[in-house]
């Protein structure tokens, strides 16, 4: 067993170590678009600033770290819905689901932008006027003691264009103490001439405090660009959660996040404001960013009784 144990730590080292190049070798140029996806999904993470590639441990790990559908035992379904910085007309909404039985896990996404914008943001007679995207997601994950590893294959669908993604993902826990690391769309997924999802590398660390607290911070690296995050849980009673959080760009300032859920019998209600502090906060029509999501767990298979 501590043969076993050295080896998965090596493990982890070398894939901290060999992911930013992975990425950074299928990196695009900055002057490529992005895809709504990178905005992030769930309330719960959401609120947590975004900061949860080493938390993953409810049903949009398929975005955020697909090694984390090994945490939980059975089936789990959930979905949210957001407009982006307020915007009306501009709607994001993202559903996944697991079976993790014994030490695999399997689990499947799907998420939609649409816009109809009209004469908001400035986007009046151009191709994002009615715009969509779709992406299709599976999922793979597999746990051996303290260790899980995912994969994610996605299919990208933008107004007609389509691309295919790779994601890999790792997360330990020590004590603890769990480290993620996650690389999203590795080598960049092409649509067309115009439209290119950039890789994406996460790294990140989160702290268990008297079974009563989560403290997480993640470093997210794309392209030329960096994301500083961080963000908490904490839980007054087993039913009730309070979160809050913060993202700091390399450029701009910082915007934060707060965040709350309730959790009976399985079912989760989740919701999350988003400060918007970005480049479209002084746009005519757009505003911060309110997250609604829920999801629910049940069953446990492959365990004896």
């Amino acid at each position: 067993m501590e043969e076993k144990s050295k080896i998965l730590v090596i493990s982890l080292a070398v894939a901290l170590v060999a992911l930013p190049f992975v990425a950074a070798q299928g990196a695009v140029d900055d002057s490529t678009s992005g895809s709504i996806f990178s905005f992030g999904t769930d309330a719960k993470s959401l609120a947590m600033g975004g900061s949860f590639v080493a938390v993953a441990d409810n049903y949009s790990a398929t975005y955020w770290n697909p090694a984390g559908l090994t945490q939980f035992s059975g089936v789990q379904l959930g979905g949210m819905n957001l407009q982006p910085y307020g915007v009306n007309g501009l709607n994001f909404s993202y559903g996944g689901g697991a079976v993790t039985i014994q030490d695999f896990a399997f689990g499947a996404s799907y998420g939609q932008l649409s816009a109809s914008m009209s004469n908001q943001l400035g986007y009046s007679g151009t191709d994002y006027e009615n715009y969509s995207e779709t992406v299709i997601g599976g999922t793979f994950a597999y746990g051996i003691d303290f260790a899980n590893f995912g994969a994610n294959v996605k299919s990208y669908q933008f107004s007609g264009q389509s691309g295919f993604g790779f994601d890999l993902g790792t997360l330990m826990t020590f004590d603890g103490i769990s480290l993620g690391v996650a690389a999203t769309d590795i080598g960049g997924v092409s649509i067309s001439d115009t439209s290119t999802v950039k890789s994406t590398y996460r790294l990140g660390v989160a702290a268990e405090l008297l079974g009563r607290a989560v403290a997480s911070a993640e470093v997210d690296l794309q392209g030329n660009s960096r994301l500083m995050k961080a963000g908490f849980e904490i839980l007054p009673i087993d039913q009730f959660a309070l979160r809050g959080g913060v993202q700091v760009p390399s450029s701009g300032g910082p915007s934060f996040t707060v965040g709350a859920g309730i959790n009976l019998a399985g079912l989760t209600v989740d919701i999350a404001w988003l400060q918007n502090n970005t480049e479209f906060a002084s746009y005519d029509g757009a505003g911060d960013t309110l997250v609604l999501s829920a999801g629910f767990q049940f069953g446990a298979f492959g365990e004896s009784a």
